[in-house]
């Protein structure tokens, strides 16, 4: 297990919020030091556009179980039922939920999804790990960090419930809203563990070939969902967070098979959650190496290679940004690590 600790992460991380920070967090309701960041990041003008993004809600995205329904025939009851929905360009099986009539039931409610015919997503960004990860691949996945199960699912449709699928959570009520949708959902290649995933490397022998790692952080990518996260964080709360994370990872690789891939994720904009902990396991290990998405969905923007004094491998230009005011969704960071031949 890698050592690391929150002091000294807090020491790395800290930044000064600049008098145009300070009056841009007044105005929009969050902490200085996250909007200072968002300056460095993306410079004034872009910061704005940002801080407004936060500001629109984000509409709801149901992905049909293709393991029991077409997605036209999903799309065609819930027209039926009144709901208004558009295509996912760049995902055949889902649509987001823009509109719904008078009489309408909540789209979490109907009939259809009891039957266990779609599952309600937040957003589209979630579609975008799970598809990337198994893309042309055959085979056993763990998810490290699994409930409430959007992602864990989605992978089980992927691979035509065919392939073991191990999903692990810490949380139990967590755990039991994952394990409702597996079985409201009819999946039956899901096994679930509750542990911690830093644990995970003693408590389970098999190694895998897909690692998903969608890791608990601060969630600061979801601010219009939930806008007491423009407060919640502070910056040692986040140097907490950045510690687990990097933990997390570290136990995450070793669950992977030689040449397997894993998937990084967080919904999460923050770097000291992305590139900085890319880069602090890469000091650390050898027999790893970042790599290049299989497929593009649609024109993601690229990992931040420096911030704030700090200089990342270039590698970690190879990681994929969800921007809200670049790409219409929750923010959202992912990487794909492969292990390599010792």
């Amino acid at each position: 297990m890698i050592s690391v600790s929150a002091e000294a992460i807090y020491r790395d991380i800290r930044v000064e919020p600049s008098e145009l920070a300070e009056k841009l967090a007044e105005k929009y309701g969050y902490l200085p030091y996250m909007v200072q960041r968002y300056i460095l990041m993306l410079g004034i003008a872009e910061t704005h556009k940002l801080l407004e993004a936060f500001e629109k809600p984000v509409k709801p995205v149901v992905r049909a179980n293709t393991l029991l329904l077409e997605p036209d025939r999903l799309a065609s009851r819930l027209d039926q039922l009144g709901f208004i929905l558009e295509p996912i360009p760049w995902d055949t099986t889902s649509y987001r939920v823009v509109g719904m009539g008078e009489g309408s039931p909540s789209i979490g409610a109907t009939h259809e999804y009891r039957k266990g015919y779609y599952y309600v997503h937040r957003d589209s960004a979630p579609l975008v790990p799970s598809t990337l990860l198994v893309y042309e691949y055959r085979g056993s996945v763990l998810d490290t960090c699994a409930a409430p199960g959007g992602k864990t699912t989605h992978i089980a449709q992927l691979l035509g419930d065919k392939y073991a699928i191990v999903a692990n959570d810490l949380v139990l009520y967590r755990i039991r809203a994952l394990i409702g949708h597996i079985l409201r959902m009819r999946i039956a290649s899901v096994r679930t563990i509750w542990s911690d995933a830093r644990k995970l490397p003693r408590l389970v022998k098999k190694r895998f070939g897909r690692v998903l790692v969608d890791a608990p952080c601060s969630g600061e990518g979801t601010i219009m969902i939930d806008p007491g996260r423009k407060t919640r964080t502070r910056l040692l709360d986040l140097a907490r967070i950045v510690k687990r994370e990097i933990e997390i990872l570290w136990s995450s690789i070793e669950m992977l098979s030689e040449e397997g891939v894993l998937a990084y994720v967080t919904c999460s904009i923050a770097p000291e959650e992305n590139e900085y902990v890319i880069a602090k396991i890469l000091e650390q290990r050898n027999d790893i190496e970042l790599v290049d998405p299989p497929i593009k969905l649609f024109n993601w923007s690229s990992g931040i290679s420096s911030f704030a004094g700090h200089r990342f491998p270039r590698e970690v230009e190879k990681c994929i940004r969800i921007w809200p005011h670049r790409h219409g969704m929750i923010g959202m960071t992912i990487c794909f690590i492969a292990k390599t031949r010792r």
